[in-house]
């Protein structure tokens, strides 16, 4: 009995002396610094849902820039559809007068040329029932002024006793029979004609050669003037009020094309198209915009109103660079804190190049929305 209290006293003084010499116990730890066995805290790997944290040292990496939104009385802008086309004096189109076989040519693609320049010659081709018609013609005539040649000789040789008035019909027949011949040797050359520009200006591009064979109303040539070219827009109905008395108008091209140019009213038609029910808008280019847009090529038309007239409607805008979409949804990131970007949903308006208006969303004025980095954002937030 004295042996077995013993051991039970050993054994309870051995786990008094383990429980204070050794360390309490750590928690555990499986792989790659996972703790398995810490406490889950309130909101722990949470993802923010209408926000992104991103640090100033990432924002520096990813070159996070931010511009103000504001109220704008000058930007309201219309952006109309337009197609560029020759203006008056812009293009000549060169037809052939009438049938014929190509003898000559005098242009090249490319080539500068004035107004009155031969650029062609084509002699004219008859059929066979035109050949023989003419070749009829001709020899009957032959014959008449044959025959009024001598009937008039005979004539003079007898005046003294031959009839007045039959001297002076033999003299009209004559100069008639003349005449005939002379209008078909004519004809003979004048079926050569020359095809002169009826511009100044450069040769479009023709696949024609000497000796070809071209139809009477066939196209020739295109002669182009790049100085002169205009814009056709159409205007529909519920754009019309849009449309300022003094509006300025900005020509920019489509699909990535740099560079813009101003434009100048030419008419703003009253007819009213019955298809679409749109209204026809004229402008011209000037030289420098001339340089930078074709004939054929679609473009933008920017209608602005006249800055500083004080009659347009004061609207929010932002960068349109600041404009991205999430699930389909346009967006914008606001930098609300040092490092905290919320995500604010919008309704974009009317947009250009630089700037878009904003509807509806909750943006206000002097807000910061971020224009460069935003793709950065949208990526860190989607894999939150």
């Amino acid at each position: 009995m004295k042996t077995k209290h013993k051991l039970l006293a050993a054994t309870a003084t051995l786990g008094l002396a383990l429980t204070v010499l050794l360390p309490p116990p750590a928690p555990l730890w499986a792989h790659d610094g996972v703790d398995h066995g810490a406490i889950a805290q309130p909101n722990a790997g949470v993802a923010m849902t209408d926000a992104v944290m991103l640090p100033k040292e990432s924002q520096f990496l990813f070159g996070v820039r931010t511009a103000l939104a504001g109220y704008s009385a000058t930007y309201n802008r219309l952006t109309l559809y337009g197609t560029v086309s020759a203006a008056n004096g812009g293009e000549g189109r060169v037809v052939v007068p009438q049938t014929g076989r190509i003898v000559s040519l005098a242009a090249r693609v490319g080539q500068a040329v004035r107004a009155g320049q031969v650029l062609a010659v084509v002699d004219q081709t008859l059929d066979a029932t035109q050949q023989i018609g003419l070749a009829t013609e001709r020899a009957n005539t032959q014959a008449e002024l044959r025959a009024a040649q001598q009937d008039y000789a005979r004539l003079q040789t007898i005046a003294d006793i031959a009839a007045r008035k039959d001297v002076v019909a033999a003299e009209l027949r004559l100069r008639q029979a003349r005449q005939n011949a002379a209008i078909l040797n004519g004809q003979a050359r004048t079926r050569r004609v020359s095809i002169t520009s009826p511009i100044s200006g450069s040769v479009d591009v023709f696949t024609l050669a000497v000796g070809q064979q071209v139809s009477q109303g066939d196209e020739l040539f295109r002669v182009l003037n790049p100085g002169k070219l205009r814009v056709e827009a159409q205007v529909f109905a519920q754009d019309l009020e849009k449309l300022p008395a003094n509006a300025q108008f900005m020509i920019e091209g489509l699909q990535g094309q740099q560079g813009n140019a101003p434009a100048r009213l030419v008419v703003f038609s009253n007819a009213v198209n019955p298809v679409n029910q749109a209204r026809q808008l004229i402008l011209e280019l000037d030289n420098a915009g001339s340089n930078l847009f074709r004939a054929g090529q679609a473009v933008n038309v920017q209608v602005m109103g006249t800055s500083g007239s004080g009659s347009g409607k004061k609207e929010l805008v932002v960068p349109t660079s600041a404009l991205t979409d999430l699930n389909g949804k346009p967006v914008v990131f606001v930098h609300t804190a040092p490092e905290t970007f919320k995500i604010c949903y919008v309704q974009p308006g009317s947009a250009n190049g630089q700037q878009t208006v904003l509807l509806a969303g909750d943006v206000n004025e002097n807000d910061r929305v971020v224009s460069v980095g935003t793709y950065q954002l949208k990526s860190i937030y989607l894999n939150q």
